[in-house]
C-alpha cells in the first residue's frame, strides 16, 4: 500500500508512469506531452528512479535518457488504477 500512497502524493507521479507504460522516453518528450516543465518531470523522474518505478534504459547518456516503468512501477499504477474504478 506504501508504494500506492507514494504515486499518489506526488503531483506527476501518475502521470509519468502511465505515460511511460506505452513506450521509453526522455524526460523532454515527457515534459511536452505532459505539458509540464522540464525541471518539474526530471525531478519526478529522478523520485521514481529512486524508489525503482522506473528505469533508465541508457544511463551512459547524458543528453538523452531514457526511461521505463519497471515491474515495480506497473504493479502500483494497476493498483491505482483498480481502486479508482
Amino acid at each position: 500500500m506504501r508504494d500506492v500512497i507514494f504515486v499518489i502524493k506526488g503531483k506527476l507521479r501518475k502521470s509519468i508512469l502511465t505515460f511511460l507504460r506505452d513506450k521509453p522516453k526522455t524526460g523532454k518528450r515527457l515534459s511536452k506531452e505532459l505539458g509540464k516543465h522540464l525541471t518539474s518531470v526530471s525531478r519526478t523522474l529522478l523520485e521514481l528512479e529512486k524508489k525503482r518505478y522506473i528505469s533508465c534504459i541508457n544511463p551512459d547518456d547524458d543528453r538523452h535518457r531514457y526511461y521505463k516503468i519497471t515491474n515495480k512501477g506497473e504493479s502500483s499504477l494497476n493498483k491505482i488504477l483498480e481502486l479508482e474504478k
